[in-house]
């Protein structure tokens, strides 16, 4: 997986919206050798047809009416780092050929210049959309799905997550939240966190932190009871779900005292633990456990 990460293979992220693209492609970038160079993101849904070209390629003083000053588009402001081009779904068929040209040939001219400027980094897309029935509706040019698409991953939602994935994600932002705006002194009663940890959040990753800001923003100090709850939230019935949540989170508990904690080995472990190799596997897929092991793993080798 280094390897893609490093390379300049263009990656595909997919998945419904809120989901968390963005966060995934600013991982790829921070542990890729470019971690050091520019990440820029370009929402393709927000340029007009008119700001294409001149957003993405930049253009010269004078080149068109308004153009005062040079400007530096995307392309060349990332680099050596990483282009997230988001909402790549979203652009006409025009503005594909010109993408793919792109790719293509790795360089591009900026709006009024004659000679071309050489793209220097790694491109990463995004989309909401299913890019594979767009091309079948002919609303998306399939040379470019394909020059695009040669590594696709797919982000899930939140429903698909298990309780402790979901508890983990939903004490992210809660520290993320505490330290952007400053509450020290906030907690949340452990029917909340059952009621947060079980809701299906149909709005994804987006929905929850919006979620949790607002409460936190409310509250400011002390522990948010049920009371606090959005009515969304207060429909829930945690009961049926909360036997299988408890065993989930204990035993990811156990797994990442035995292998994050203790540093024991995947054979060893699974050999103490009474289980196959690769049902251990994947057990750390399914808690989320193996990115831990791979951040130990270097640090060690450091």
């Amino acid at each position: 997986m280094q390897a893609l990460y490093d390379s300049k293979y263009p990656i595909l992220i997919q998945g419904e919206t809120g989901t968390g693209k963005t966060l995934l492609a600013k991982k790829i970038h921070q542990r890729s050798i470019r971690s050091n160079q520019n990440f820029i993101q370009c929402n393709l849904a927000g340029l007009t047809h008119s700001l294409f070209e001149s957003e993405l390629f930049g253009h010269l003083k004078g080149a068109f009416t308004g153009a005062i000053e040079n400007k530096v588009g995307f392309c060349e402001q990332v680099s050596g780092g990483t282009l997230f081009f988001d909402e790549i779904g979203e652009i006409d068929l025009n503005q594909q050929k010109k993408l793919l040209q792109l790719l293509d040939s790795g360089d591009f001219y900026k709006v009024g210049a004659s000679v071309k400027t050489s793209f220097n980094g790694r491109f990463i897309f995004a989309t909401h959309r299913n890019l594979e029935e767009m091309v079948g509706r002919g609303e998306f040019r399939e040379d470019l799905f394909h020059r695009l698409g040669g590594v696709a991953i797919r982000t899930k939602s939140l429903k698909e997550k298990s309780s402790a994935q979901r508890e983990e994600i939903l004490e992210q932002f809660i520290e993320e939240i505490k330290l952007k705006n400053n509450l020290i002194n906030i907690a949340f009663s452990n029917e909340v966190r059952s009621a947060l940890i079980d809701y299906s959040w149909p709005g994804n990753y987006r929905e929850m932190k919006n979620t949790l800001e607002l409460l936190m923003l409310k509250k400011s100090f002390g522990v948010i009871e049920k009371e606090s709850l959005p009515r969304k939230l207060l429909s829930i019935k945690t009961s049926s779900s909360d036997f299988k949540r408890q065993i989930e989170l204990l035993e990811r508990k156990i797994l990442v005292d035995e292998l994050v904690n203790k540093g024991v080995g995947v054979n060893k472990a699974s050999k103490s633990l009474g289980i196959s190799k690769t049902t251990l596997i994947a057990k750390l897929r399914k808690y989320g456990i193996s990115g831990h092991l791979e951040q130990r793993n270097t640090l060690k080798a450091a």
